[in-house]
């Protein structure tokens, strides 16, 4: 475009803005005359841009919780047994909803002999944290006495089996253990290191290796098994405590109180069909009794963001 000469007198004043509509406006006022007549002062129409809305994206809202379990019963839940009952009662008795908390073994007696049994999504879930706080009690039941108190949540479960607990990755919460990693029917690629046996009253935590960012990766698991990997430090307190699972598609990361205590990643699932493993990056989540009494509220899921752990 051929400028006009007399705009190299004329007092303009432009206004450069990040909307692509008063960009433009500032553009044409600056280069505008008609005729011989130049509009010397263009500040005084500029107005007009700042009368414009500018189309642009909201500031990121922090992102929505969405309440997995009501507060008020496990109607939303499947509730079936990980073990096989000892009596008639169904594996709903298991499980007590008072004063917003999920409490299990409700009633019975220290040392009894107990099943084990879970409440699961009806949902399949992908690319979540799921958030839930959890508080010991007293109890423990036959046949765990001489172990340590255990639960735990299994996530991207893809496939149940009778009176056992569901093939998928558990995040387990066990006394001074929570964050260690079951793998179950699943397999894992983890960071791990090797120490020697562990004392204690539980013979599964003796030989298994533990997470460690700086350790060797390999992969972890196999079909038909339990494997464990315990957790990276003990972050456990007196009272109430929180979980967070963070998962990405095939990885997923687990936070005790807040606390990074477990990375893993290309989860995968066994596919007796094809007889090979495949990416296991979706599937339900259960949270369990087992042989140990403990409560759960503040159970909660939202889609993973990009400043999340990872």
């Amino acid at each position: 475009m051929r400028q006009n000469p007399a705009l190299a007198n004329a007092d303009i004043t432009v206004v450069v803005t990040s909307c692509s509509r008063h960009d433009l406006l500032a553009r044409t006022l600056e280069s505008f005359a008609i005729g011989a007549r130049v509009i010397a002062r263009a500040t005084t129409l500029l107005f007009l841009a700042a009368a414009l809305p500018c189309q642009t994206s909201p500031a990121g809202a922090a992102p929505q919780w969405t309440a997995l379990f009501n507060g008020k019963d496990l109607g939303n839940f499947d509730i079936a047994y990980a073990s096989h009952p000892v009596d008639g009662r169904p594996a709903g008795a298991m499980f007590e909803v008072k004063n917003g908390v999920v409490h299990t073994y409700p009633g019975q007696e220290a040392g009894s002999t107990q099943p084990s049994a879970y409440f699961q999504t009806r949902e399949a879930y992908s690319d979540f944290v799921l958030h839930v706080e959890y508080k010991w009690g007293d109890k423990k039941f036959a046949p765990r006495m001489m172990r340590l108190k255990d639960a735990g949540i299994i996530f991207h479960a893809y496939e149940s089996t009778p009176n056992n607990w569901p093939h998928g990755i558990e995040c387990q919460i066990e006394e001074k253990d929570v964050g260690d990693l079951w793998l179950i029917t699943t397999q894992a690629d983890v960071a791990t290191k090797n120490v020697p046996p562990l004392p204690g009253p539980d013979p599964l935590q003796d030989h298994s290796p533990f997470y460690a960012p700086d350790g060797r990766v390999s992969a972890q698991g196999d079909h038909d098994k339990y494997v464990r990997i315990r957790h990276g430090a003990n972050l456990e307190k007196p009272g109430w405590n929180s979980v967070d699972v963070a998962v990405r598609g095939d990885s997923a990361v687990y936070l005790v109180n807040g606390q990074v205590n477990m990375r893993i990643s290309h989860m995968r699932k066994w596919d007796a069909a094809s007889n090979s493993w495949q990416k296991l990056d979706r599937g339900k989540i259960l949270f369990q009794a087992e042989y140990a009494e403990i409560s759960y509220r503040n159970i909660k899921i939202r889609p993973v963001q990009e400043s999340d752990p990872k």
